[in-house]
């Protein structure tokens, strides 16, 4: 009787192994999927639109837009053609001001002004939490795109990674869980064949 209720224990535990190893790897398998698609459209994006790619990436480090955007939230950006970014847009540019000079902002629109008949727009930008406008225009060439949305708390994340040994540990520890739970697995095996 303990044998056959021993069995029946073996069985759910094995059914419930498979199981979760089996949701385990489908989810990995789907993830591995997704950043290959994600990848793949953004190098052939990039060799296609080399010095403007249609989306991008950044993780917010500076407090000038809280609370809509906060530091290491990360947003994602779509190109905008044809100058159509309008009042009210929040967008990432390259600044031109001096004492910012190359760095990557991302602000929002509070102003526009088109110049060069039509072809090129001069706009206005401020940060949610600053108090003034930049002090400096942006072109529409020194815009990178349009904030399409935020993923927050990201960036913690991405400092984490960054790190060569927490990327290591992130690899190797589940890994190594799962050697472990198999190993345990088939020494529970061994010894109920062992009791029968």
């Amino acid at each position: 009787m303990n044998g056959i209720a021993t069995s029946d224990r073996f069985q759910a535990f094995q059914y419930l192994s498979f199981f979760i190893t089996r949701s385990f790897l489908i989810a990995v398998l789907f993830f591995m999927c997704l950043i290959t698609i994600i990848f793949g459209f953004y190098f052939i994006d990039l060799s296609i639109h080399s010095d403007s790619p249609l989306f991008g990436a950044y993780v917010i480090v500076s407090p000038s837009m809280v609370p809509t955007i906060k530091i290491n939230d990360a947003i994602v950006i779509r190109r905008v053609d044809h100058d159509n970014y309008k009042i009210g847009d929040i967008i990432t540019f390259t600044s031109n001001d001096s004492q910012y000079k190359g760095l990557t902002i991302t602000h929002r629109i509070v102003d526009k002004k088109v110049e060069q008949k039509g072809e090129i727009s001069r706009y206005t930008t401020k940060g949610d939490n600053n108090v003034i406008a930049d002090p400096t225009p942006v072109h529409t060439n020194d815009i990178f795109g349009r904030v399409l949305f935020k993923i927050p708390k990201i960036g913690y994340i991405q400092n984490y990674l960054s790190k060569p040994t927490n990327f290591f540990k992130c690899l190797f520890i589940p890994g190594l869980l799962f050697v472990g739970y198999e190993v345990g697995r088939i020494i529970f095996m061994l010894k109920n064949q062992k009791k029968d």
